[in-house]
């Protein structure tokens, strides 16, 4: 689909804003779900199943409609399409059992390693160059994450666990994983497409998990629970992981990465719009780092040429 020559070059850079932009929106629109989790009496893997059920079937819709199976046949590209859906998966399991062994400062920033470890990775899986710029701004926003979890790592009032900090390792390297994987199958498969098989992924991987949740806490289904599932399952699903996996198709992953710290960055602030939960300073100061960073990617590296990806192999 892209061509060699002036024709091939012209357009990229307006290719890539769109990829920032969406990455951006969906991110930030998911700084809003730990706040509503947080609301939520739910046990988190039936939360997680219910919106993925749902935001599978509305995928599911548009996927048959928009000649899904077409797409899928052309790119060649199943297993590793339902690879990557089981390794999001994998990455939702981790990241629960990291809370539970650890804490949710533990397991949110260990999940965010996923950028540290994409830029580490990428150019040898992707066969890609490795930019100065990106290695830069992953120790700018790295820098930023590290004031942002500081005050729950000190506060004392939590407890870790070798096997959580191990679970949360695993979940960033499950989640540095997904994007490889997402970048690796070029530009022809839209993110909806991607967001679907993520949900039935998740779906078949995670309900044994929220049945045995569920019975064990004797949980019943509030008013509350029902509106924040089905926010859950079309916005922050549906919407925002379409959004999401369709822009790494336009920019380096690396990037795709870095610009995702929008997400931990803008959750406290979000917590204190909705909720009044006030963050400390750290907060602040670690999220003009992480914003520092994404605009060190998007003017520094909006020169750069992206590599067309051969397959992985």
């Amino acid at each position: 689909m892209t061509g060699e020559g002036g024709a091939a070059g012209a357009p990229l850079p307006d290719r890539r804003l769109r990829g920032y932009a969406e990455i951006g929106v969906a991110s930030l629109i998911l700084g809003t779900s730990a706040t509503l989790i947080q609301i939520s009496t739910m046990p988190a893997s039936l939360l997680v199943v219910l919106r993925m059920a749902l935001a599978g079937v509305v995928l599911g819709a548009i996927f048959l409609k928009t000649g899904g199976i077409d797409e899928v046949r052309r790119s060649g590209y199943l297993r590793r399409m339902i690879l990557v859906g089981f390794v999001v998966a994998l990455e939702l399991i981790f990241y629960f059992a990291s809370i539970r062994l650890a804490n949710v400062t533990v397991g949110v920033s260990l999940e965010y390693m996923a950028p540290v470890f994409v830029a580490l990775l990428a150019p040898w899986v992707l066969r890609t160059r490795r930019q100065g710029i990106d290695m830069a701004a992953v120790a700018v926003a790295v820098g930023g994450m590290a004031l942002l979890v500081l005050p729950g790592l000190t506060a004392g009032g939590g407890h870790t666990s070798i096997l959580g900090i191990v679970c949360g390792l695993l979940a960033g390297l499950m989640f540095a994983t997904a994007m490889m994987l997402i970048k690796s199958m070029g530009q022809d498969i839209r993110g909806t497409t991607f967001a679907l098989f993520f949900c039935g992924g998740s779906v078949v991987l995670l309900t044994p998990l929220a049945v045995w949740q569920t019975m064990t806490s004797h949980y019943s289904l509030t008013l509350t629970d029902t509106w924040i599932v089905l926010v859950s399952g079309l916005i922050y699903t549906a919407l925002c992981f379409s959004l999401f996996t369709d822009g790494i198709r336009y920019v380096r992953v690396e990037h795709a990465g870095i610009l995702g710290y929008i997400e931990p960055v803008t959750s406290p602030l979000w917590a204190f719009l909705l909720i009044g939960e006030k963050p400390p300073w750290t907060t602040y100061a670690g999220g003009a780092l992480i914003i520092a960073a994404g605009v060190l990617v998007i003017v520094f590296g909006k020169g750069e040429a992206e590599p067309l990806i051969e397959p992985l192999t």
